[in-house]
């Protein structure tokens, strides 16, 4: 869903690319993201090179909502190199010309600390995928599925960050099967660029001879663009056994089992409790494969003539294979998307300003939603007089703080500070409309800059959550407050993040 710019509640700038040489993994996780991110009512746009604009068609994404950049520091280029710092900077210049954004998101091995540091410059908020852990980061927001906390303690001191399967990207499980029960499948990735596909192809062959028992239909999953399907096809030509998957984007489907490297198509076979062995082709794979095999749900092996031989291991233990399909799944839930859409959300923040009078009907509407009665302390709907008379009390009262959180002039959700000494008792509700959008989180977040300028005898603030109330216990949590014995309290400005 693309909403116009004037209804979004959130604005969002993709800047990724794909080639026949990188792969489509960058764009297929933005890809989920971004149609996460719709659901909630953004607006998002694509930023690319021209050689990245079918990846994105082919991904459902609007030819409207993409802007090809003239000057791409991604352009002819692939590998884990980083452009110049100068065709970074331009880029980065460049992609926010655009218009407005509330953040961005970027996703590329050529676009580093440069490109981020330029588009921070001028007030931009920031998240960036990185599979690498190995360079300094510029962002305000770091993702990478595979990676262990603390890991980025370092390399990105000033950014929230994003690690653990839970926040692994799938693409659309909706998309035609690659693969039928019973099958075996190769999945080495849209580009293969290391031709993995033909060897595993050539050692399947020897190993089926030497084996001369029943042996699966072996199915390809391997993109029209790439380099080695030329010669995959005149290998499968000779072949009765092997076959490629439909073309286009797929789901892996229902095989026995996988062999495959370790990029986003591993964790979609892990969602769909599909068993891989894995072969790592790039560097920057070995942390998802040893996530991976961490997680019960895959095993790695050196190469491809051992792939072979632990698959068909592997085939003959049924045990064995149910046990990592079940593993994969619960490693895997298929809402790592839908997780760094909320976050994008909240990174993007909130304004809060003082309630007034003109706030009424509005904040009455909210507090009679029956889903805000459900887990408020008291569940009667509210009459219209007795809710302005409240109100007219609680914006006289120097006690009591009853403020609006807004983004762009859109009002968000309302948050309330009752003060007691240098406490600060929290009340939050959003907006029933965007309830599950991460707004939760980001209407506290901006709570330690409002005291701080307009009631800095707060030192410390606590909730009282109601029981059975998840989203209020999630979204507190997220913000740093610590459960207590009836109650969840933080300090003011020291918050530790969950």
């Amino acid at each position: 869903m693309t909403l116009p710019e004037e209804e979004a509640i959130l604005r969002v700038i993709v800047r990724t690319a794909a080639s026949a040489d990188t792969g489509a993994g960058h764009v297929a996780r933005c890809a989920a993201v971004a149609a996460e991110l719709g659901r909630i009512g953004a607006d998002v746009r694509w930023a690319c090179d021209e050689g990245t604009v079918p990846y994105l068609l082919e991904r459902g994404v609007c030819a409207d909502r993409v802007h090809v950049l003239r000057n791409a520091a991604t352009a002819g280029h692939s590998g884990e190199e980083e452009a110049t710092d100068a065709a970074q900077a331009m880029d980065a210049r460049e992609t926010l010309a655009l218009g407005p954004a509330d953040c961005i998101l970027l996703d590329s091995y050529q676009l580093g600390a440069v490109w981020q540091r330029t588009a921070r410059a001028t007030g931009a908020r920031v998240a960036a995928f990185n599979d690498l852990a190995e360079r300094p980061i510029e962002a305000d927001l770091v993702i990478n599925a595979a990676a262990s906390p603390g890991e980025y303690d370092a390399l990105a001191p000033d950014a929230r960050v994003l690690t653990g399967l839970p926040y692994a990207i799938t693409g659309d499980p909706s998309r035609p099967p690659a693969a039928e029960p019973g099958t075996l499948l190769l999945a080495f990735g849209a580009a293969d660029p290391g031709n993995l596909t033909e060897a595993t192809l050539r050692a399947l062959a020897a190993a089926r001879d030497a084996q001369g028992a029943p042996f699966p239909k072996a199915v390809i999953q391997l993109g029209s663009g790439a380099t080695g399907r030329p010669r995959v096809a005149e290998r499968i030509a000779t072949l009765t056994w092997a076959t490629f998957a439909p073309e286009g984007p797929t789901s892996p489907g229902a095989p026995a089992i996988a062999i495959g490297a370790a990029g986003v198509g591993l964790l979609e076979r892990m969602q769909a409790g599909v068993p891989s062995v894995v072969v790592v082709a790039a560097p920057n794979q070995r942390a998802l494969a040893d996530a991976a095999t961490r997680s019960g749900a895959a095993v790695a092996v050196a190469d491809v003539r051992a792939a072979c031989a632990e698959a068909l291991r592997l085939l003959a233990d049924a045990p064995a294979l149910s046990r990592m399909s079940a593993a994969g799944r619960a490693a895997v839930d298929g809402r790592g998307a839908a997780r760094v859409a909320r976050e994008l959300n909240r990174l993007a923040g909130v304004d809060l300003r003082r309630a007034t009078m003109h706030d009424a009907e509005l904040l009455h509407q909210w507090r009679n939603d029956p889903s805000v009665r459900a887990v408020s302390h008291t569940a009667d709907e509210i009459p219209w007089e007795t809710h302005l008379r409240w109100l007219e009390s609680s914006l006289a009262r120097g006690d009591r703080h009853v403020l609006v959180a807004e983004r762009g002039g859109r009002p968000l959700g309302t948050l309330r500070f009752d003060v007691s000494g240098d406490r600060a008792t929290v009340s939050i509700a959003v907006d029933p409309a965007l309830h599950g959008s991460g707004l939760g989180p980001a209407i506290l977040d901006a709570c330690d800059a409002w005291l701080a300028a307009n009631d800095a005898r707060v030192r410390s603030c606590r909730a009282e959550i109601r029981d059975g109330n998840d989203a209020s216990v999630r979204a507190f949590l997220a913000a740093g407050y610590l459960p207590g014995t009836d109650s969840y309290e933080r300090p003011v400005g020291r918050r530790t993040e969950a």
